[in-house]
C-alpha cells in the first residue's frame, strides 16, 4: 500500500508541470517518524504561483528562505518584486528594439515572457535586490495575459512616439506595487540619487541591502548532467528558458545525485529543475526543463520537494520524489556553497 501511494505521488508530480495541476488528492504528510533529513520550513512560505510561469523564482526564493531559517532568521520574501522587475525590463527592451526599427524574434531579445531558469533569479536579485512579502500590495496573477498586454503597450508607445518615461508610467498600472518609498539620502559631501527603501524589524533597508543581509555568505553553483557534453565541462544549458545562456558544470548523474544528498545532509535546500519526460527522450534538443521546486529534505530515501502551488496541493504543498525519478528527469540543479 505504501509503495502504491508513493508511485501515485510521483505520477502526480510529473503531471503537474509548471502550470496548475488538474487537482489535488488532499493527502496530508505524516512525516514525523520517517524523516531522515528535513530542513526548517513554515507553511507561511508555501506561496501559490497562480497562473504564472514563475516557478523558478518561487523555487529560488524558497531555497533562500530555508537557508535563512537554518540560521534562525525567519523571513518571507516577495516573489512579485522579482516578477515585476523582470516584466518591466523585458517590456522596455521590446520598446527600445521597436523604436530603433529592429525586429522581434520569437524567444529572443524583445520577447516578453515570465519563463526563466534559476540563475536568472539570482541575476534579478543582484540587480534589484529583495523585499519582504509584507510590502506587497498588488500582484501578478496571470503572466500570459500580462505578457500580451505589455507587448501591445510597447508597440502602441512606439507608434504614438511616447518617451521611455511615458512607457514606464503606463506600465505601472499593470505591474505589482509595494509599500517601498523613494527618497534622497544626504551623505558627507553630496546628495545621492533617489533610492528605494523600506523598514523591516525597525531597520531601514534598500532592496540591495536586504538581499545582502538575507543571502549572507551564500554562493550558488549550477550543475547539469548531459551525456552530449564532456563530463566536467562548463556548458550553456540547452533549454529554451535559458535565454541568457547561463552556464552549468556538466557532471555524471550519479555524482550529481551524491552532491544533492550531501547538501541536504548538511542542512541546505537544493534548487531542482526537471522535465516531465525522461531526459534520454530529449537528446538532440537539450534536456527538458518543465518545472522548478525546492528540495527541502529526505523521507525514507526519497526527496521531499516544496512546490509552489499553495499549501492545499499534495502533502501540504510538498511531494515525495524517488531518486530514480530524479536521475531520469533532472534538467539541472542549484547547490549552495557557504563562503565564510
Amino acid at each position: 500500500m505504501t509503495r502504491f501511494l508513493l508511485l501515485m505521488i510521483t505520477a502526480a508530480l510529473v503531471a503537474a508541470g509548471c502550470g496548475r495541476p488538474a487537482g489535488t488528492d488532499g493527502h496530508e504528510a505524516r512525516l514525523a517518524d520517517s524523516v531522515s533529513v528535513l530542513l526548517p520550513h513554515s507553511p507561511g512560505l508555501l506561496y501559490d504561483q497562480g497562473r504564472t510561469s514563475a516557478c523558478w523564482i518561487y523555487a529560488m526564493c524558497a531555497c533562500i528562505e530555508h537557508e535563512a531559517a537554518r540560521r534562525g532568521d525567519s523571513v518571507t520574501l516577495s516573489r512579485q518584486w522579482l516578477m515585476g522587475h523582470l516584466m518591466e525590463e523585458q517590456a522596455m527592451e521590446r520598446y527600445d528594439i521597436l523604436r530603433s526599427g529592429g525586429k522581434i524574434t520569437d524567444g529572443g531579445r524583445g520577447t516578453i515572457s515570465m519563463t526563466g531558469v534559476g540563475p536568472d533569479a539570482l541575476r534579478l536579485i543582484a540587480q534589484y535586490g529583495l523585499v519582504p512579502y509584507m510590502h506587497e500590495r498588488r500582484a501578478i496573477t496571470n503572466s500570459s495575459v500580462l505578457e500580451r498586454k505589455l507587448s501591445l503597450m510597447a508597440a502602441s508607445a512606439v507608434a504614438m512616439r511616447q518617451s521611455p518615461e511615458d512607457m514606464r508610467r503606463r506600465m505601472k498600472e499593470l505591474l505589482p506595487t509595494f509599500t517601498v518609498t523613494r527618497h534622497k539620502r544626504l551623505t558627507h559631501d553630496f546628495l545621492k540619487p533617489e533610492t528605494e527603501s523600506f523598514y523591516y524589524l525597525s531597520m531601514r533597508y534598500t532592496p540591495q541591502q536586504f538581499a545582502e543581509s538575507v543571502m549572507y555568505y551564500q554562493t550558488w553553483r549550477w550543475y547539469a548532467s548531459e551525456d552530449t557534453h564532456p563530463w566536467g565541462a562548463v556548458v550553456a544549458l540547452e533549454v529554451s528558458d535559458n535565454r541568457r545562456y547561463h552556464e552549468y558544470r556538466n557532471l555524471p548523474m550519479r555524482q550529481l545525485l551524491a552532491m544533492v544528498r550531501e547538501s541536504l545532509g548538511q542542512g541546505h535546500a537544493v534548487y531542482w529543475e526537471y522535465g516531465c519526460e525522461p531526459s534520454h527522450q530529449k537528446r538532440g534538443g537539450g534536456a527538458a526543463s518543465d518545472h522548478a521546486v525546492a528540495i527541502i529534505g529526505m523521507v525514507d530515501g526519497k526527496f521531499l520537494c516544496l512546490n509552489s502551488y499553495g499549501p492545499d496541493w499534495g502533502m501540504k504543498g510538498c511531494r515525495l520524489v524517488s531518486e530514480e525519478f530524479f536521475m531520469k528527469h533532472t534538467s539541472n540543479v542549484g547547490i549552495i556553497e557557504i563562503t565564510e
